[in-house]
């Protein structure tokens, strides 16, 4: 069964680590929804977070295939019910008199900050889940949305457990 993923790794932070691990995902065909890459916590190391489709044996494949790059450390499925995952949107709507407050009440509703006010647009920042923001997308979308850019996914596991180097 194809499903959504999200793997967890920490890389040595060194030039063209990035770009060897999206050759690996363009070489292989794999499938991403989201990438994103930042300093760890461990010094010399780099966090990434990929959101991926595919099943079981896809996923298991991604990461074996990524552990064979060198500068890759540790690799890992971050289980949906035993992780946290958020990310971030700004995304600029049209507005007029008449929908603005429409328009603000909704997005008040997912915890939605207005960032800028435009003569006939609104931009919002929201965080959530993945499947909180997509929700928010699905509800702006009959009032026109004009831009948006999502961050990625950044997640971490529940409780004590953490990603760390073996």
């Amino acid at each position: 069964m194809e499903n959504k993923q999200i793997i967890g790794i920490l890389a040595h932070n060194h030039p063209g680590v990035l770009l060897r691990i999206t050759s690996l995902i363009s070489r292989r065909g794999f499938n991403i929804d989201s990438l994103t890459a930042s300093p760890s916590g461990i010094e010399g190391y780099s966090r990434l977070t990929v959101r991926m489709s595919g099943d079981d044996a896809q996923v298991e494949q991604f990461i074996n295939q990524l552990l064979k790059i060198v500068d890759v450390k540790k690799a890992e499925v971050l289980p949906e019910e035993s992780s946290i995952a958020m990310e971030l949107i700004l995304i600029k709507v049209t507005s007029d008199t008449q929908n603005k407050n429409d328009i603000i009440a909704l997005t008040s509703t997912y915890h939605a900050s207005l960032v800028n006010l435009g003569e006939h647009s609104l931009t919002f920042r929201a965080s959530g889940t993945p499947s909180q923001i997509d929700s928010l997308i699905a509800q702006l979308a009959p009032f026109g949305i004009l831009e948006m850019a999502r961050t990625g996914i950044a997640s971490l596991a529940n409780g004590d457990k953490i990603l760390e180097l073996d």
